[in-house]
């Protein structure tokens, strides 16, 4: 399994689009209907600004993103795998 970081960035006019997305991508979470191979770990949404942070384990990148297209999204999304180098309370 692999942690990947995923930017979700989009214009004023797609914000429902985008909180519509989501509340399905957490719903799906909290009812355990996330496809195998996908766990939704955070979702963060900053203040003021159309950008959103969303950490996940999943088993492979592309597996994460083709489910994410099956949603439809038409802002821009940016995935990552990513290696924690630091967590409070590790040292």
């Amino acid at each position: 399994m692999a942690e990947v970081i995923v930017v979700h960035t989009w214009n004023d006019d797609q914000k429902d689009k985008v909180m519509e997305f989501a509340k399905k991508v957490t719903d799906m979470a909290k009812s355990k209907k996330l496809p195998a191979g996908l766990k939704l770990l955070s979702m963060d949404l900053a203040e003021n600004k159309n950008e959103a942070v969303c950490k996940w384990e999943v088993d492979s990148i592309n597996h994460l993103l083709e489910t994410a297209k099956t949603l439809g999204p038409t802002w821009n999304i940016d995935a990552f795998e990513v290696k924690e180098t630091f967590k409070k309370g590790l040292f």
